[in-house]
């Protein structure tokens, strides 16, 4: 049997490729080195101990999650769920300690820590209005931790439609539009499954053949408490396959200090989009039972360009959701968690066909254990069911009316049903000895898809013909990981991952055109292994470094190994695809640089990386024969190639007065498919983002204006269909007002200017070619109550 490793094929006794060689030897050294290391004695002598607790003012119940840190020195941790927070390794003299959480004002003391002795101190935070509901976005550096930035800037308070426009906002990280809804997050060029996307901790896959659906399609924004997002190899403990990966939770359930029940309710309007929402949600808790529960609907219209273009953007979506606790003990948890979304008549005008419904279910039950002392820390076991059906047709598309000259020239009937259903389970622990972390643990997916194609004469109903665009396809991975890290001296952070996959590929059946012309072999199974390396050093009080190194696997997927002759997200084109069961998996090798320094005003950031993808799935032309009349000429394979990327973001963030906060950014990436000797298809261009903000100091209401430029992007795949695009300028304002009483107003106006532009990774319309632009100038109002 061969075995694959790091997507190449070995053979008993064959060496393995340099790359995994060179990420398992720094990893076994990483790990085999921690245990000889000794703690430096002298550590104690200049460095203490900050320990305390987090409540609510007024209840006095404890806080889970806050982010507590000492100014200037790079420490800091967050809350348990008692509210109890440990800073250990923190250098000696007077400090600044600061407490922040989502909806709540900072606070911060000063405590003099003494050398070798532990300072007490306890925060009572007050709540903060106008941050009630908001959506949390952090990105995390290759040590999985948060970068450093300040306060005012965690809370982005966007006007999403769905998360994949709120990630736009986060540098280096763009998105596909494809039609009103679903956009699909780009992450550093890495795409699709290429980037691990996971909800409340299960693993999410789409269900359409030409990803209308991205993962985060069947989530609606108002549900989402937190993003996480990993720009590279470094989420090996989350899932297989994350080259990168984004992260995605709802809001927690009450701790068990919570008493009294609390609500949140909220509708808005967005005119050009025609576009309404209304949510609805609701928490509590009765002794050891605790309960959220959320309801939302938005639907949208039709919407003019800057250019004055009527784009479709029909569309409607329900949604339910609810997670009910049991404390089975003052140290663990049950959860049980279900939602639900239906969405219909979605316009797709940069697809084939329009989608007539998702039903999207996502079922879970985890049991999770929290201690503060002893070896094992935290314990954390999920079982969960995700599944979404989608239906797909023609209605108002150019096949489905009659013309005179086209092949056929009657209309068409298309329909399209295609479904995934994804069972997965984790088990993970965290053993804490000394100045040792150690997370060890496993997980397991089976994502099973598949898609069938009618097609018939609208005149009379005849049946033209009905195929298979993949067949009943289902991949499973099953993982191992460990995870050591280690604290040196109080100022150096060293971690190591390794991971180890088990994967098998396999399809029940495929047409003759694919046996005959592409493979009979439809099983496949890979050994992959990932790995990664990362190190922090705090560079004096106000400037941390960060290093990583990762190398991680992703398996080929159903689209990717089995798709007959149907249309790819992949390319910019309406072109049909050939899937290729013998694709290597592919790896991808990272490198990463971050350098952040955090003053006493200002916070700056910059990260450089640079990946090599070694098998990366790509796509070339063939000479096979196409399935549709009305597809073009030529139908094209998924390969395997390599492919070269460098880049990074920068970033400032400086408070010119207590009031007023003023960012900028950039993110700027480059990149080779060197299979077909030309730039990496979705490429997106030089960008930069400047910001002002003006907040009242008892943050009742906040001003803020926001530039967003992006140049040029001629560097594009032409042999796929790819064009380059012409740069813009947009401008937003937003104004938001806290009256009392749990009130919350918010105005907007996007695109105040009436730009019209595309964005370079927009999915073209497959009838005229032109790429999908965005919306003109859009007013919003959102209004929301709490209690």
């Amino acid at each position: 049997m061969q075995i694959q490793v790091s997507g190449a094929r070995l053979a008993a006794g064959l060496p393995v490729s340099f790359s995994i060689q060179s990420a398992t030897l720094l990893t076994t050294l990483l790990l085999m080195g921690f245990w000889t290391i000794p703690l430096e004695t002298r550590a104690q002598a200049r460095t203490g101990t900050v320990t305390g607790e987090v409540v609510t003012e007024g209840s006095g119940a404890p806080l889970q999650s806050v982010s507590v840190s000492v100014d200037g020195t790079g420490r800091g941790a967050v809350t348990d769920s008692d509210g109890v927070v440990l800073i250990e390794g923190v250098p000696a003299g007077l400090q600044t300690v600061t407490a922040r959480m989502l909806g709540y004002r900072t606070a911060a003391q000063e405590v003099e820590v003494v050398p070798g002795e532990t300072v007490r101190v306890v925060f009572s935070l007050r709540s903060r209005p106008l941050e009630v509901g908001g959506i949390r976005v952090s990105v995390l550096r290759p040590d999985l931790q948060p970068r450093a930035e300040l306060s005012e800037r965690e809370l982005r308070r966007a006007n999403p439609k769905d998360a994949g426009q709120l990630l736009r906002r986060v540098g280096g990280v763009d998105a596909v539009r494809r039609g009103p809804l679903g956009l699909d997050p780009v992450v550093r060029g890495l795409r699709e499954t290429e980037v691990g996307t996971y909800l409340d901790g299960t693993r999410l896959f789409p269900a359409g053949p030409a990803r209308m659906d991205s993962p985060l399609t069947h989530l609606d924004p108002s549900a989402v408490s937190t993003m996480e997002v990993v720009k590279g190899p470094y989420a090996l403990t989350w899932g297989a396959g994350n080259l990168s990966a984004i992260r995605v939770e709802t809001e927690r359930l009450p701790d068990r200090h919570h008493h009294g029940v609390r609500g949140r309710a909220s509708t808005g309007y967005d005119s050009n989009l025609d576009a309404r929402e209304l949510f609805g949600t609701l928490s509590g808790r009765s002794g050891r039972v605790s309960y959220w529960t959320h309801a939302a609907y938005r639907d949208g219209g039709d919407y003019t360009s800057g250019g004055d273009e009527r784009v479709p953007g029909d569309f409607e979506s329900w949604e339910g959701r609810a997670k009910l606790g049991v404390d089975v003990h003052p140290e663990s948890r049950l959860t049980l968690s279900a939602g639900y979304q239906e969405q219909g008549s979605l316009d797709y005008p940069g697809r084939l066909l329009n989608a007539d419904f998702f039903e999207a279910l996502n079922l879970s039950a985890r049991w999770q254990t929290e201690r503060s002392s002893g070896l094992l820390r935290d314990l954390d076991v999920l079982l969960y069911r995700n599944q979404v059906d989608h239906g797909m047709g023609n209605w108002e598309k150019p096949t489905a009316m009659p013309m005179e000259g086209r092949m056929p020239p009657f209309a068409l009937d298309v329909g399209v049903d295609s479904s995934i259903e994804v069972w997965g389970a984790r088990l993970a622990g965290v053993l804490q000895q000394g100045p040792w972390s150690l997370r060890v643990g496993g997980d397991l997916y089976s994502a099973n898809r598949d898609a069938q194609r009618t097609i018939r004469r609208q005149d009379n109903g005849a049946l033209l013909f009905e195929d298979l665009m993949w067949p009943d396809a289902t991949v499973t991975d099953g993982g191992l990981f460990a995870q050591a890290s280690r604290t040196l001296d109080g100022r150096v952070r060293l971690a190591g991952t390794l991971r180890l996959d088990l994967v098998r590929a396999e399809a029940d059946t495929a047409s003759d055109f694919f046996l005959e012309n592409v493979s009979r072999d439809l099983t496949g199974t890979e050994t992959n292994l990932s790995a990664a390396v990362t190190a922090g050093f705090d560079l004096g009080s106000d400037w941390n470094l960060s290093l990583g190194v990762g190398s991680a696997v992703r398996t080929a997927d159903a689209t990717e190994r089995y798709s007959d002759r149907s249309p790819a997200s992949k390319a910019q084109t309406s072109a049909e695809f050939v899937g290729n069961p013998a694709l290597e998996p592919e790896r991808s090798t990272q490198a990463d640089l971050w350098l952040e320094g955090r003053l006493p005003n200002t916070a700056v950031q910059l990260n450089l990386f640079g990946r090599w993808m070694q098998d990366y799935i790509t796509i070339e032309a063939t000479d096979l024969p196409k399935r549709l009349p009305l597809s073009p000429e030529t139908v094209f394979r998924y390969v395997n190639g390599d492919a070269t990327f460098w880049g990074g973001e920068a970033s400032v963030v400086q408070g010119v007065t207590d009031r007023v906060t003023l960012e900028a950014s950039s993110a700027y990436l480059w990149a080779r498919d060197d299979e077909l000797d030309e730039p990496v298809l979705g490429i997106a261009p030089l960008s930069g983002r400047l910001g002002l903000r003006f907040e009242d100091s008892e943050g009742r209401y906040y001003l803020e204006g926001t530039l967003l430029a992006v140049s040029d992007q001629d560097r594009a795949a032409t042999t796929r269909g790819e064009s380059p695009t012409d740069g813009y300028t947009t401008v937003d304002l937003g104004v938001g007002w806290a009256p009392g009483q749990g009130v919350n107003l918010r105005l907007g106006i996007e695109n105040l200017l009436d730009e019209g532009y595309v964005n370079h990774l927009n999915a073209r319309n497959p009838f005229t070619g032109i790429r999908i632009p965005e919306p003109g100038r859009v007013f919003f109002v959102k209004i929301s109550y709490g209690f």
